[in-house]
């Protein structure tokens, strides 16, 4: 999960036709309430190198939807999907048998063509990037994607529509601002999987995926205070129990790849100048100590630093 977050979770998480569905509505407009009304046909890399995409399918047999996800805006995105959706379109004629070469018209789905963003680089809640933009004269070929923003206020009314996307930008956001507050990439995945799980959010996605958060909250872990916080969340006692095991295994393969390593010299103050930033971002004292693994009266004592620092 660590090693796939930045170019997988999306795919992963939205490969489910039930969280799809949503998605594809708020999209497209469509109120369709049977999964069944998608056909994914996700392109996956193995015999194009080059040509694969996060999210593409059929649905409800009018549209083609292609969505991407990405961190940083890639200005050539028209181009890679008009790549992606001429494959598809391809590959949707040859399925049913249809031929092009023939004088009746060849009915095809209607393209709807986006991109997700939630980089650290200021971008517009929404706007349009075209094909067209790419050329130095008028061209009568051209390719529309939709831009998205799902950074925090960005697009509240747009996410909040829809569930699986509200709880998608909840967890992949706080991610980023576990990072921007100093964390590397295994603690600010494993404290975004907690805050989600003791919350309800995603839950269902992330106790399919408790082996990867085993290995990743395996760093610091009680076991008796984590069955405790999956209880209060109204998790089941058979998933928080399996949690539970699976962390247990994560520790020992934590153990045998070197896990150790993250509490080695010069960790103290690298400790100190994460809690100083939570601070900052007004988390509360319990989750400082949860991230950094700080006592409760160390976190006070640098919020008193910063208070008077501010006074001078």
């Amino acid at each position: 999960m660590i090693k796939k977050y930045r170019d997988g979770l999306f795919r992963d998480y939205f490969s489910d036709k039930r969280r799809l569905l949503g998605l594809c509505n708020l999209l497209t407009g469509e109120d369709a309430t049977d999964p069944n009304e998608i056909i994914i046909n996700t392109l996956d890399g193995i015999f194009f190198d080059e040509l694969k995409n996060d999210i593409s399918c059929i649905f409800r047999g009018k549209f083609l939807v292609i969505i991407e996800h990405q961190s940083t805006i890639n200005e050539n995105m028209p181009l890679r999907i008009l790549f992606y959706a001429s494959e598809l379109l391809r590959q949707y004629v040859d399925e049913h048998k249809k031929k092009i070469y023939l004088e009746k018209l060849v009915k095809l789905p209607q393209p709807e063509f986006f991109v997700f963003y939630n980089g650290r680089k200021k971008e517009a809640a929404r706007r349009e990037m075209r094909l067209s933009e790419a050329f130095e004269k008028p061209s009568c070929l051209e390719v529309v994607v939709q831009l998205y923003n799902l950074n925090d206020a960005a697009n509240d009314e747009f996410i909040s529509c829809d569930e699986s996307l509200n709880n998608y930008c909840t967890f992949v956001n706080l991610v980023e601002k576990y990072k921007a507050a100093g964390m590397d990439n295994e603690h600010a995945l494993a404290m975004a999987f907690k805050y989600c799980l003791e919350r309800g959010i995603m839950t269902e996605y992330l106790s399919d995926k408790r082996k990867e958060l085993a290995s990743m909250l395996a760093l610091e872990y009680d076991p008796e205070l984590a069955r405790q916080a999956w209880r209060e969340a109204g998790l089941e006692e058979g998933l928080a129990e399996g949690l539970a095991e699976g962390l247990a295994e994560g520790r020992a393969e934590g153990r045998a790849e070197g896990r150790a390593e993250g509490r080695a010299e010069g960790r103290i103050e690298a400790k100190a100048e994460i809690a100083k930033n939570l601070l900052a971002m007004k988390l509360s004292l319990g989750d400082i100590v949860k991230a950094t693994g700080c006592t409760e009266e160390q976190v006070l004592t640098f919020a008193k630093e910063i208070n008077g620092a501010n006074h001078d």
